[in-house]
């Protein structure tokens, strides 16, 4: 009788298994299991790449005693453990069925070498202080792109006339006389104005004045506020450089308290000569 070759090892990621000597080793070290669990591995190597159902699983393992599935379970169970992360990887459990090993060629992915990466954190601090410093440049220290010897006209927005008095707010004024401003400059034609349904877009999301005009693109800012007194209401109003926070303009102008309506145009109308006149010079 013809003496039949020995069974080839079986090679597997960093696993080799002898089947002649019953031996799983991971890279040249020896891998214990116990003897059903080297029998399964065994049977599952060689129907690589094929499902073995769970009885015929059981009876190659168990030739001569009957054994339940749990037994088979705790097995598989075992043996995905000896081989550690890729266990669950290289027995597939195929539902209602049995078992299958992954295919000769086909290996599953398992622990990735360990990269050494460059430490990060400092060069995002280091972006992060670049940035910081380039915002407060921007904010605060930048010239404003309004130069009157150039003899350009100014992009300005005025903001809502903040209301000091509770009663202001309840009759509108601080909206009526801003809009009344807001038309008063746009007669004289001498700057570009921002609409102020825009503006109040952007006080509605709480942006700042000084980041809403940087987002915008201006170059001076008028606001003001509103206080009511027994005999009068004053409004303050002034006008700053958006680039560099200076103050260009101030002016108080007080008109009678029972009157406000008729008084707003005429005060908007001096207000708004004011700012032309401040801005040619």
């Amino acid at each position: 009788m013809p003496v039949p070759p020995p069974a080839r090892p079986h090679l597997f990621g960093p696993f080799r298994f002898d089947p002649a000597e019953r031996m799983l080793s991971r890279d040249g070290e020896p891998v214990p299991l116990m003897p059903k669990t080297i029998d399964t591995l065994a049977v599952l190597l060689e129907r690589r790449g094929q499902v073995v159902e769970k009885a015929e699983l059981m009876r190659l393992v168990w030739p001569d005693c009957v054994v339940e599935e749990v037994g088979l379970a705790r097995n598989i169970s075992l043996l995905r453990q000896a081989l550690g992360t890729v266990g669950e990887a290289y027995i597939e459990t195929v539902p209602r069925r049995g078992y299958r090993f992954a295919p000769a060629g086909v290996e599953p992915p398992g622990q990735l070498p360990v990269v050494k990466r460059r430490p990060v954190l400092p060069l995002v601090a280091g972006l992060a202080v670049l940035l910081i410093a380039a915002l407060v440049y921007w904010q605060f220290y930048q010239p404003s792109r309004f130069s009157p010897a150039r003899g350009e006209r100014a992009l300005l927005a005025v903001a809502t006339l903040e209301s000091i008095s509770p009663e202001l707010e309840r009759a509108a004024f601080p909206l009526r006389f801003t809009d009344t401003l807001v038309g008063e400059l746009a007669k004289l034609d001498a700057v570009q104005l921002i609409s102020p349904s825009t503006v109040r877009r952007y006080e509605r999301r709480g942006i700042p004045l000084a980041l809403m005009g940087r987002l915008l693109g201006l170059n001076v800012i008028v606001e003001g506020t509103a206080q009511q007194f027994e005999s009068h209401v004053r409004i303050a109003l002034r006008m700053s450089d958006v680039h560099s926070g200076r103050l260009i303009w101030a002016e108080n102008y007080d008109c009678p308290a029972g009157d406000t309506a008729s008084a707003e145009s005429s005060v908007a109308r001096a207000a708004a000569e004011q700012i032309v006149r401040r801005l040619s010079h």
